[in-house]
């Protein structure tokens, strides 16, 4: 295992990682053979089954584990930089692996019921530039991607300023995500049905797929 996978799984501290494991009865995720099949020819990329992947990852986290994979003899405390924000930021699903001495990190963002911002959009690009294009990317010897999933084709996100390879050919990755057509959401409204943010009712009403 190569250092930067183990820093990578070092920092997964998600509850929820490992409560997931917990009730499915694995210890670590485990990507199907489907989805390895799918995100590979998306991205060219031939993904192992023993791929590291985690849920709700945080960029500080991928930040660091590749600061310390390259430099292994510094000690602590070490200078804040840019790429270190110390917020919650992060992507909702890491794919990572070692192929030759380099390794591979694929970040996937999903939308199922809300539709993807430029302004949140454009800030997760602007580290995630910041982050694989920094000293530490270069020494460590990373190739990193980006694909996005939703019921549809996002057709208003402006990606003009992202780096190139978060849209490879002008072209943002994007695998369909399969939602049950019968979800519901609870809305708040006033004695006559109508939305009221403040409204002392609630109603059912269908959810919107994105």
């Amino acid at each position: 295992m190569s250092a930067i996978i183990q820093h990578l799984r070092e920092f997964n501290r998600k509850e929820r990682y490992y409560l997931v494991g917990l009730a499915l009865g694995s210890q670590e995720f485990k990507l199907s053979d489907t989805f390895r099949c799918k995100l590979g020819k998306l991205l060219t990329l031939d993904i192992p089954a023993n791929a590291f992947a985690a849920m709700d990852y945080h960029l500080d986290w991928i930040y660091a584990s590749l600061f310390l994979a390259a430099n292994s003899h510094a000690s602590s405390p070490y200078l804040r930089t840019g790429e270190i924000t110390a917020t919650q930021q992060d992507v909702d699903f890491l794919v990572a692996f070692e192929d030759d001495k380099v390794c591979h990190f694929i970040m996937l963002e999903a939308k199922g019921v809300g539709g993807y911002t430029n302004k949140q959009m454009s800030s997760k690009a602007s580290r995630l530039k910041a982050i694989f294009g920094s000293e530490e990317a270069h020494k460590s010897k990373v190739n990193p991607y980006f694909a996005i999933l939703s019921p549809k084709k996002p057709a208003r996100l402006n990606t003009s300023r992202w780096p190139e390879w978060m849209r490879p050919s002008g072209e943002l990755p994007w695998l369909k995500l399969e939602l049950p057509g019968n979800l519901k959401k609870v809305v708040r409204c006033d004695e006559d049905g109508k939305p009221d943010r403040d409204g002392r009712y609630w109603q059912v009403s269908p959810e919107k797929q994105f």
